[in-house]
C-alpha cells in the first residue's frame, strides 16, 4: 500500500519540490527541468497539492510555504544522514549510551586517528582550549597528556569544571596531577566523580568568540577521533550534557 503521509509525499516528489524552489513554472516546464514525463509531473504536483505544497498561479506551479518548508526539512534530513556516515569510522564498536543531538555533527570538523597520526584527536582538544577561558569536561579515560594540558592552561589562567569516571577516579585519586588539589583549593577548577562511564571525553570550551565543543571517541580508551563544532545546537547539547553528569556526580576530593 502507497504511503499517503506528507512526509512520503516530499521524498517521492522531492526533484519537483527543489524545481519549483527554484522558481514557478509550467508543467511542461518542470517535465523539461526534471527529464521526465508530463503525466509524472502531473502526478506529482496531484500529490504535492493534497498536501497544500504547491499552488496553481498565473504564472505557473509554485511552493507554497509550508511546501518550502517540507523541502528544507527533507534536504536538512539528508544533510544528517550524510553527516552522520561521514562520522561513522569514529565510533565503529564504541557503545555510547547517552544520546547525541545530529547537529553535533552537523558541519562538524571530523578528525580520524591514524596509526601514523595516532594523536590527532589530542592535538583538535588542544586546539579546541588553546584559546579558552573556561572548559568544561567529562572523560572516562586517563591520559596523561590531557592531564598536562589542563594543568597548564589552568595555570595560565583558564578555569575549568572536570567530571571524571570510574577507574579513572581510582587511578586520579591514587596519583593526582601535580596541582590539581591546589587549582580547587583556589577556586581555579571544579572537580567531580561520576560512576557513568561513557566512552567518550566531551570538552566545551567558552571563549571570546563564543563557545566551541569536541566530542572524542574511544575504545578501550584510545582515541578513534575528534568531532569538534561551534553551532548553538551543537555547544547546547554539549553544556545541557555536562550540567546533567554534573548534577548526579559527588566531589572528587574528600575534604
Amino acid at each position: 500500500m502507497t504511503d499517503r503521509s506528507p512526509a512520503a509525499a516530499v521524498e517521492r516528489r522531492v526533484d519537483t519540490l527543489r524545481a519549483l524552489d527554484e522558481a514557478p513554472d509550467s508543467k511542461a516546464g518542470i517535465a523539461e527541468r526534471i527529464d521526465v514525463s508530463r503525466s509524472t509531473v502531473d502526478r506529482s504536483l496531484r500529490d504535492l497539492a493534497t498536501h497544500g505544497f504547491v499552488t496553481r498561479t498565473a504564472d505557473g506551479y509554485r511552493l507554497t510555504l509550508p511546501g518550502r518548508v517540507a523541502l528544507d526539512a527533507h534536504e536538512r534530513r539528508r544533510d544528517r544522514i550524510d553527516a552522520a556516515a561521514a562520522v561513522a569510522p569514529l565510533f565503529d564498536e564504541v557503545d555510547v549510551g547517552v544520546q547525541v543531538d545530529p547537529a553535533v555533527f552537523d558541519g562538524g570538523r571530523v578528525v580520524e586517528a591514524r596509526a601514523h597520526a595516532p594523536n590527532r584527536p589530542f592535538e583538535c582538544v588542544s586546539d579546541l582550549v588553546a584559546g579558552a577561558t573556561h572548559v568544561s569536561v567529562y572523560s572516562a579515560w586517563f591520559c596523561a597528556r590531557y592531564g598536562r594540558l589542563y594543568h597548564d592552561r589552568v595555570r595560565d589562567g583558564m578555569t575549568g569544571s572536570f567530571i571524571v569516571a570510574g577507574g579513572m577516579h581510582e587511578h586520579e585519586r591514587s596519583t593526582p596531577p601535580k596541582g590539581l588539589r591546589e587549582a580547587v583549593d583556589r577556586g581555579h577548577a571544579a572537580v567531580r566523580h561520576t560512576d557513568r562511564e561513557e566512552p567518550v571525553t566531551l570538552v566545551l570550551a567558552e571563549t571570546p568568540d563564543g563557545p566551541k565543543m569536541g566530542l572524542v571517541a574511544c575504545l578501550d580508551g584510545v582515541p578513534q577521533g575528534f568531532v569538534g563544532n561551534d553551532t548553538p545546537a551543537a555547544t547546547r547539547w554539549a553544556r545541557d550534557l555536562h550540567e546533567r553528569l554534573w548534577a548526579s556526580a559527588t566531589p572528587f576530593f574528600d575534604d
